[in-house]
Formats: structure tokens, C-alpha cells, sequence
């Protein structure tokens, strides 16, 4: 007898297979992700450039900001010729302002004076020169040689601070009223907006975002900043860049720097 006709197997042998996939699909398949791949990528290729133009504007316009805020604010107190000239190399030399104290009291042991003092920062001995006004209404010249803060019963207001003060010079004209400078320059240097305080470094004040012809100088009526934008590196061999031009009206001269 033959044995009895066993379904699942008849079944297993004979069914069809799954349709699988030919080689012109593939293909196609691949061809297709490639291009989408490809456009994802030139994408974001040019969302980071436009991030990364926009990051460089950006630090090009706050350095150009801080270059007009500070020759701004260390111009206007002075005079040409007095207080600051610019050089042929395009350095601006000046005799900056840091602040100034007010005498309240009669001298005390060393000579030392009780002061209110209110400025940019506290006072450096042996760095800092002095303009010291007397009763006679005369200014004259000192160098600071003594700062030591604490109370000293000035009766401060806001934003002063108290401590002794002494100088070398002046005279013996009882100071009325005391002002402090620092000596440094200001040039365009090696892409950056900088400061040099005596003979020390030249210190970045904005990121080394200005490219070659960049520099200061004394026009006819101000002194300008040219500042020329440093090219990205794709555009190194291209047109020289638009400059921007920060101008400082300034006033006439006095005496000899």
C-alpha cells in the first residue's frame, strides 16, 4: 500500500518562492539614494557656509564697533599734539585718560594724600603719570609712586573708592584735584584691532578678522581707521574686499607730544 499522502511536505516542495529582487532594481535603488545622499550633502554644505559668512560678518561688525568706541572714547578727552598723535606707520600714540581722585585731606606720614578715586581701573605706581591741579588753577606733571586703598574718610560717593595717594613732582602747590594717564598706542597689526600699554606686547582687543591695508591715520578734519575685511580663504585670489572707514572728528592741536 502506499502510505498516505502527507500534505505539509507536498506542500513545502511545491509552493512557489518569494519574487526576490533583480539586478536593475538594485541598481536603480542605488542610484536614486546616491542622488538624494548627494543633495542632503550640497545642502548642508551650503547651510554651513551661510552659518559660517554670517559668524564672520558678525565679528567683522563687533570689531568694527570696537574700534570706533575706543579711539572714540580715548580721542575726545584730549588734544592732538598734547595728548596724542598718529604716526606715518599708522599707530595712534596717546596719553590716555584712566580716571582721575579728588584731594580730601591735608597730607598724611610720607607725604602720602587721602583721595576719592574714580576711573577705569585702580592706579599702578611706577607705571601711571600724574596731571595734578593746584590751588593756583595750574596743572602740572607728577609720576605716581604710592596707591594703597582703604579708608581715609573721603566720604566716597558712587562709584569712588578711597585709598593714599602720592607722586614724585608737581611742586608744593596744594593739589586740589589729581589725573591719571597711561601711555600706549593703538594700531591695525596682524589682522586685529590691538593695544600696547609702554613697551609691553601688543595686545588683540577684537579677533584677527581685517585683512592687509587696514591701518589709522590722521585725515583733514578726523582721524580715520580704514578697515578692510580679510577675505575667506576661497576668495584670497579674488577683488580686494569693500573697506569700511570709521571716522573720529577730533579738534585742533596743542604743543608737542
Amino acid at each position: 500500500m502506499r502510505p498516505p499522502h502527507d500534505a505539509s511536505h507536498s506542500d513545502a516542495w511545491t509552493s512557489p518562492n518569494p519574487r526576490g529582487v533583480t539586478l536593475l532594481e538594485l541598481l536603480v535603488v542605488l542610484v536614486l539614494g546616491g542622488i538624494l545622499m548627494g543633495s542632503a550633502l550640497s545642502l548642508l554644505s551650503t547651510v554651513a557656509s551661510g552659518v559660517a559668512k554670517g559668524m564672520d560678518r558678525w565679528d567683522r561688525l563687533e570689531a568694527t564697533r570696537t574700534v570706533w568706541v575706543t579711539l572714540e572714547r580715548e580721542l575726545r578727552p584730549g588734544l592732538e599734539g598734547r595728548d596724542w598723535r598718529v604716526g606715518p606707520d599708522g599707530t595712534l600714540s596717546l596719553r590716555a585718560f584712566r580716571g582721575f581722585a579728588r584731594i580730601c585731606g591735608p597730607p598724611g606720614e610720607r607725604g602720602r594724600y587721602p583721595v576719592a578715586w574714580r576711573g577705569e581701573r585702580l592706579p599702578v605706581p611706577d607705571r601711571d603719570s600724574l596731571l595734578v591741579l593746584g590751588r593756583d588753577g595750574g596743572w602740572r606733571s607728577a609720576a605716581l609712586s604710592v596707591w594703597s586703598e582703604g579708608e581715609v574718610g573721603c566720604a566716597p560717593t558712587g562709584g569712588e573708592r578711597e585709598g593714599w595717594m602720592a607722586w614724585v613732582g608737581a611742586g608744593s602747590e596744594t593739589p586740589v584735584l589729581v589725573r591719571l594717564f597711561e601711555r600706549g598706542s593703538y594700531s591695525v597689526h596682524a589682522g586685529a584691532f590691538r593695544y600696547q600699554r609702554g613697551a609691553a606686547g601688543r595686545q588683540p582687543l577684537t579677533p584677527e578678522v581685517f585683512g592687509q591695508g587696514s591701518r589709522i591715520h590722521r585725515g583733514p578734519e578726523a582721524v580715520e581707521a580704514e578697515l578692510v575685511p580679510r577675505p575667506p580663504p576661497r576668495q584670497l585670489n579674488g577683488g580686494r574686499p569693500p573697506s569700511t572707514r570709521v571716522r573720529i572728528w577730533v579738534g585742533g592741536t596743542d604743543g608737542a607730544f
